[in-house]
């Protein structure tokens, strides 16, 4: 009989722990955190929205950012082209005005005045798109800026809503 107390002890000691054990994980289940707050949902909702656009607009500001350096490459060339025409097309007047009765100078000096119209408002349009693209720039930092504010406020109304739950 003495064989079996030992071994009825221990029976009982692992009886114990397997209680003591599958109370505990009974008892971690059912301590879940509690519920969150329609608020705080909406807020995080509202926060992931505002992110989600302030990416947008960055992507955006890239775009316009890698843009600018052809852009401004292409009116440094159209304003060299216009200012080569205006030389070549006022040239041109000087001669025909040394020659007024030829009429094969008077056609280049039109045709002169016409290419250098013709390549002054290109330039004129390429500068007008270039500082086009320079205030959209300018305005998608400013909203960038004025974005980061309202999301960093809204962050620290969730964590403090958060908090307060």
């Amino acid at each position: 009989m003495q064989t079996n107390c030992p071994m009825k002890n221990t029976r009982i000691l692992l009886g114990i722990f397997a209680m003591l054990f599958f109370a505990s994980v009974a008892n971690a289940q059912t301590n879940t955190t509690p519920p969150v707050s329609i608020d705080v949902l909406k807020t995080r909702a509202s926060l992931l929205k505002e992110t989600t656009n302030l990416n947008k607009l960055k992507i955006k500001l890239t775009e316009l950012n890698t843009q600018m350096p052809k852009l401004e490459d292409d009116v440094a060339r159209a304003n060299e082209r216009s200012a080569k025409s205006a030389v070549e097309s006022k040239d041109a007047a000087n001669k025909m005005n040394a020659n007024t009765a030829d009429k094969k100078l008077a056609k280049k000096a039109s045709k002169a005045a016409k290419d250098s119209y013709s390549d002054a408002r290109r330039a004129q349009k390429l500068t007008d798109n270039l500082l086009s693209t320079q205030q959209k720039i300018n305005k998608l930092n400013a909203d960038i800026e004025k974005l980061k504010v309202k999301i960093d406020k809204m962050d620290q109304q969730l964590k403090f809503s958060e908090n307060v739950n």
